[in-house]
C-alpha cells in the first residue's frame, strides 16, 4: 500500500493473483505495510477536476468478511492478510510513519509457527526494541491504566496474557483517519499546483509586421504524475525528451547532455536562488544498474508529509517555477556551469595541504535556504581552523592548552552551520 517511491495501491483482484502465483510455486509473501493507514480514496476524482477529465467510475468497494468494527478500516483496501487462506503472507507493520520516525518500533503478523521461528532469531540478532520506547508508544495506545488493572493483568497467566483484550484502541483508530485526513489534504494540494505547472506555454516571434496580431502558441509537456492513492510521495517523471537541450554536444567536461545530465543540473538548479527546494533523484531508487541507466534519471521523488499545508503550497510552486525555468535554458554553457559547479567540491590550499568542501545534502526545506547561503562563509571558516590548528602545532608536537581552546571556539562555531 502506498508503494514508495510511486504511492500505487494494489486492488483486491490483483492480489488475489498474485496470491495464487505464489500457491501455485509455493513462495512466501513479505508484505511490508508502513502506509498501509494512508490511503487517499480521493485522489482519482480530484485528478479527474484537476485535469478536467472525466471522472472515471469508482472502482468496487470492498466488503469484508467480518468487521474490525470501525468503518475507518473496513474502508480501506485490505492486505494479503485477507485473501491468506494457507499461512504464506508475513505481515509488517510499523508506528514509524503513525507516530515518530525514529521509535523503530513494529509488529509483524503472521501464522504461529512462522512467528515462533520469527521469535527465536530476533533472540540472537535484533534483541529487542527499545524498552523505552515500547513503554511510551503503549501508553499512548493504551492510555494510563489504574493499579488495579496493571495488578489483574500481572496475575494472568502467559497463555491468557496473549488473549488479553483490554487495550482500547479506539483513540488509536481516530488518530490514524484524522492523520490520512491530514496527509490527504497535503497531497491534494500539491498535484494541484504541480499539474498547474505542467504545462509551459510558448508563442512564436512574428516574423513580419503582418504577423504581429497573431501567433502560434505551443504547448510543452514537462513532467507527468499519478495522483498518489497512498503513502506519503509523489513519483513525478520529467519529460527531459521535449527540453531544447535534449542530447545536445557539449564541451570538454560535459561531451553530451543526456538525461542523467540534465535530470542532474534541473536537481541542483532547483537549489538555488529563489527556489531553494531539494528532491530525491530517481537514480537512487533503480533496482538494478540497467534501469538506472535507461530510465532511472528521469524520476523524482517528491515528499508532501514532512511539512505544513502552507509550505508545502510554497515547495510546490517553487519546484514547479524551477523546471519551467530549466525548459527556457538554450545554452550549453549553463547546464555545464549547473553542473560544474554544484557536483565538484571546491578547494582551497593551506600550508599542510588542501581542505575540500563536499556538499552536504540535507533533509529540511527550511534549514538548506540557510545554510545553502552560508556555504562560502561556512567553507573559509573551516579553512581558518585547518590553519589555527597548524600553528597550535609547532614542528609538528601536540597542541598546547592554548590550541585546545582556540581550536574549541572554532568547533563550537562551526557547530552553528551543522
Amino acid at each position: 500500500m502506498g508503494h514508495n517511491p510511486t504511492s500505487g495501491i494494489l486492488s483486491v483482484e490483483r492480489r488475489k493473483e498474485i496470491y495464487a502465483v505464489a500457491s501455485k510455486y509455493d513462495v512466501i509473501i513479505v508484505e511490508d505495510d508502513p502506509y498501509w493507514y494512508l490511503q487517499y480514496p480521493s485522489a482519482v476524482v480530484e485528478e479527474a477536476k484537476s485535469r478536467g477529465s472525466e471522472v472515471p467510475p469508482s472502482p468496487p468497494t470492498y466488503k469484508p468478511a467480518k468487521s474490525s468494527g470501525y468503518p475507518f478500516l473496513d474502508s480501506l483496501t485490505p492486505s494479503f492478510l485477507s485473501v491468506d487462506t494457507e499461512g504464506r503472507v508475513i505481515r509488517l507493520d510499523t508506528f514509524s510513519k503513525t507516530i515518530a520516525p525514529g521509535c523503530r518500533l513494529g509488529w509483524i503478523t503472521a501464522q504461529p509457527a512462522i512467528i515462533e521461528r520469527l521469535l527465536r532469531i530476533t533472540e540472537v540478532t535484533t534483541q529487542q526494541p527499545s524498552g523505552f520506547v515500547q513503554s511510551t508508544v503503549a501508553e499512548l495506545i493504551m492510555g494510563e491504566q489504574p493499579a488495579a488493572a496493571r495488578s489483574a493483568f500481572a496475575a494472568l497467566t502467559s497463555r491468557q496474557k496473549q488473549t488479553f483484550e483490554g487495550w482500547q484502541v479506539d483513540g488509536w483508530v481516530r488518530w490514524l483517519e484524522g492523520l490520512r485526513g491530514v496527509y490527504e489534504r497535503r497531497m491534494n494540494r500539491m498535484c494541484t499546483i504541480l499539474d498547474e505547472g505542467s504545462i509551459q506555454l510558448k508563442q512564436s516571434t512574428p516574423r513580419s509586421a503582418d504577423d504581429a496580431d497573431w501567433g502560434v502558441v505551443s504547448k510543452t509537456k514537462l513532467y507527468e504524475f499519478d495522483w498518489p492513492r497512498g503513502g506519503m510521495f509523489i513519483w513525478l517523471k520529467l519529460r527531459l525528451e521535449t527540453h531544447p537541450l535534449w542530447m545536445a554536444t557539449g564541451g570538454h567536461r560535459v561531451p553530451l547532455l543526456d538525461g542523467e545530465r540534465l535530470s542532474t543540473a534541473l536537481m541542483f538548479l532547483a537549489t538555488k536562488q529563489p527556489y531553494r527546494v531539494l528532491v530525491s533523484p530517481g537514480l537512487i531508487f533503480s533496482a538494478t544498474p540497467a534501469i538506472r541507466a535507461e530510465r532511472g534519471w528521469a524520476y523524482f521523488r517528491l515528499c508532501f508529509a514532512a511539512e505544513t499545508e502552507e509550505n508545502v503550497d510554497l515547495c510546490a510552486q517553487r519546484l514547479a517555477d524551477a523546471i519551467q525555468r530549466f525548459w527556457k535554458i538554450k545554452k550549453v554553457e549553463e547546464v555545464e556551469e549547473l553542473l560544474g559547479t554544484s557536483s565538484r567540491p571546491r578547494t582551497r590550499r593551506g600550508s599542510r595541504g588542501s581542505v575540500t568542501w563536499v556538499p552536504l545534502w540535507v533533509a529540511d526545506t527550511h534549514d538548506v535556504a540557510q545554510r545553502w547561503e552560508r556555504r562560502d562563509e561556512f567553507d573559509e571558516l573551516r579553512y581558518k581552523c585547518a590553519c589555527e590548528e597548524e600553528k597550535a602545532r609547532p614542528g609538528g608536537k601536540k597542541s598546547s592548552t592554548s590550541h585546545t581552546v582556540t581550536y574549541t571556539a572554532s568547533v563550537l562555531s562551526l557547530e552553528n552551520f551543522l
